[in-house]
């Protein structure tokens, strides 16, 4: 009787830690997607991009924030993380870029140029 009562309380107990690790997992995915909507929607608001563009901007934008999601996970050295991390922003700048036209082009310059970049910050 002892058993059947110690093995109902560890899968109530591990049904549990699952569906809490689920949840988070959606949260993340969320989180994920959220972050590439305001980010989009900010350039949209400076660009005026049009709808395939918009699109495209989306996927990319997502991409780079998963790949960043996931490099943060590993286990590397974290000079090694800031590199990739940088690398990947740098990526993502320039295909964004490369999605513009030529009246977007120096309004997207323009707005890069007054982000405050991660190296700024360090120092």
């Amino acid at each position: 009787m002892r058993i059947i009562k110690l093995l109902t309380l560890f899968v109530l107990i591990s049904i549990n830690g699952l569906s809490q690790n689920n949840q988070s997992i959606e949260n993340q995915n969320i989180n994920i997607e959220q972050l590439s909507q305001n980010e989009l929607d900010d350039l949209d608001n400076l660009l005026n991009l049009s709808l395939e563009q918009k699109e495209q901007v989306f996927e990319i934008i997502r991409g780079v924030l998963i790949k960043n999601k996931q490099v943060k996970s590993m286990k590397l050295i974290e000079a090694d993380k800031k590199d990739i991390l940088q690398r990947n922003s740098k990526a993502k700048i320039d295909m964004i870029y490369d999605l513009l036209n030529g009246t977007q082009k120096p309004l997207y310059k323009k707005h890069l140029a007054t982000q405050v970049s991660p190296e700024r910050l360090v120092d």
